[in-house]
């Protein structure tokens, strides 16, 4: 969630300026003005002006989610994971080269009506069953970029791979696996003294593979395979346990960006992302389809100042995901012979909202630094037959301020708050009840709750602490830790928490 994150940006504030350079790196890394924008540095070319120092850190880490209430029991009751890993932003003459490698191994707690991974990218089309488990998940992450200048042409390049393993050891066994390969590509032209106009390419390619076992003698649950809003592909219900997902994206965008670190920018993204939803056990059945096309805008001004420094933007974003439901005849010799297609399933989504950051540099070298940020977020999503039509609009508020302390003997303590107030209007759902059995009168009563949950006045707010000690000036430790909570109604809430080790040099 976009909020969110500019929340735990503003919140995670630390490591001012201080008689070393980690320390000074890190307080750019952490709070520079930089973080106004997004979209202009998914750019390989616009990226090198990111930051004007380099930082490289390995860590450690455990995070926790835990919901005390049903929240939405697809995506389970809690989640714990622990990950290590490096990354870093390193600058060598004119070229700036970036990378980071992480893995995690963690665990979804008691998810049910979900047994695919990333939901919320294959989605609607997920396989499911009524009984789930707690989902085991290991995560490898890798990725590398490159970019540099000369004269007025600016370039860069970026790879990255993530590859998930999720699994289940009682029965229903789901093991899905999941590659994921993203690629990027920019070019930038010098415009005045001071800009640069760029563009830029990207490309992913993923694939998703879901195999359900069972090892009981006393026979198998039934599995789904969901089609959208509570509903699922009646004909192939309790068939077909193997299943996978092909898709790709593609994605252009243009930038406008101050590469001298001060001034107006401006951003515009398209994308377009499909995929296929494969019944692997039934020769390679074509199920089901989707495409999500997406436009972004940002543009604002950057200000970083001496004393005080500040920053703003406006954003603009708008999807559509559809999904179409293939019609098959009576198989012969294994084979399903393909009659039609359906155009089921509709979400479409808008969103607009601006944000802003101000700060202030002490002689010290400790700071502070507010931010903000307010956002409308429009919702609609529909199913043809069984008629379902949900609508939802929110302004989503949210603050943030966190300060420095720059201590003796290279001690820096951090301290930061935030919040967050969710408030919908203009919503409804119109909810035509089809289902024939207990298992799926369940999974509409998720859904209205979910909806209802939506339409229901929201806050949020947690805490983050840190203390770090500088080392010869070229090495840092740092432990950290952050707590948030959600609240959803007077009964339903969400923890989440998380403690940090790093070495930053």
């Amino acid at each position: 969630m976009r909020t969110a994150t500019l929340i735990l940006l503003a919140s995670a504030i630390s490591a001012a300026a201080s008689d070393s350079q980690v320390t000074a790196s890190l307080g750019e890394e952490r709070l520079g003005v930089w973080h106004m924008a997004t979209l202009p540095y998914r750019n390989p070319a616009i990226n090198q002006w990111r930051m004007s120092t380099g930082l490289t850190r390995v860590d450690g880490a455990y995070t926790s989610r835990t919901d005390h209430g049903d929240v939405d029991t697809r995506l389970g009751s809690g989640e714990h994971a622990w990950s290590a890993g490096a990354d870093t932003y390193t600058k060598y003459r004119s070229s700036t080269l970036w990378g980071a490698a992480r893995y995690l191994n963690g665990s979804v707690e008691d998810a049910v009506w979900c047994e695919t991974a990333d939901p919320g990218i294959v989605y609607p089309y997920l396989l499911a069953d009524s009984v789930g488990g707690d989902m085991k998940q290991e995560k490898y992450a890798f990725s590398g970029g490159y970019a540099d200048h000369k004269g007025r042409w600016a370039w860069g390049a970026e790879l990255s791979y993530e590859a998930t393993l999720a699994y289940r050891d009682v029965d229903p066994r789901p093991k899905n696996v999941v590659g994921k390969l993203d690629a990027a590509v920019g070019i930038a032209y010098a415009i005045g003294q001071s800009y640069h106009a760029g563009i830029s390419l990207n490309f992913r390619k993923y694939k998703q593979t879901n195999d359900i076992d069972f090892k009981s003698e006393m026979g198998v649950d039934k599995i789904f395979h969901l089609t959208g809003m509570a509903t699922h592909y009646n004909r192939f219900g309790g068939d077909a346990l193997s299943t996978y997902y092909d898709g790709y994206r593609y994605g252009v965008s243009a930038d406008f960006y101050p590469s001298a670190g001060q001034g107006v920018f401006a951003s515009c993204a398209l994308s377009r992302f499909s995929f296929d939803n494969i019944l692997t056990g039934l020769n390679k059945l074509p199920m089901a389809s989707a495409w999500h096309k997406s436009i972004e805008v940002e543009c604002g001004w950057l200000q970083p100042g001496a004393h005080t420094y500040a920053g703003g933007s406006a954003h603009f974003s708008a999807y559509r995901r559809h999904g179409s439901e293939n019609i098959f005849g009576d198989a012969s010799a294994g084979i399903y012979p393909q009659i039609g297609s359906n155009a089921m399933y509709a979400d479409n989504g808008t969103s607009a909202g601006a944000k802003g950051m101000w700060g202030l540099y002490f002689g010290n070298g400790s700071r502070f630094s507010a931010m903000a940020d307010a956002t409308w977020h429009r919702r609609v999503t529909t199913y043809v037959e069984p008629w379902r039509h949900s609508r939802v609009n929110d302004i989503t508020v949210s603050i943030g301020a966190g300060t420095d302390f720059v201590l003796p003997h290279r001690w820096l303590f951090s301290a930061g708050a935030d919040a967050v107030f969710y408030r919908p209007f203009d919503c409804a759902m119109t909810f035509t009840e089809a289902g024939s059995d207990s298992e799926m009168r369940q999974l509409e009563a998720i859904e209205l709750h979910c909806h209802d949950l939506a339409v229901n006045a929201q806050t949020g707010g947690g805490v983050a602490l840190g203390i770090a000690r500088t080392i010869a000036d070229r090495y840092m430790l740092r432990l950290s830790a952050d707590w948030h909570r959600r609240t959803y109604t007077q009964s339903i809430h969400s923890d989440s928490w998380q403690v940090r080790l790093a070495v930053i040099f």
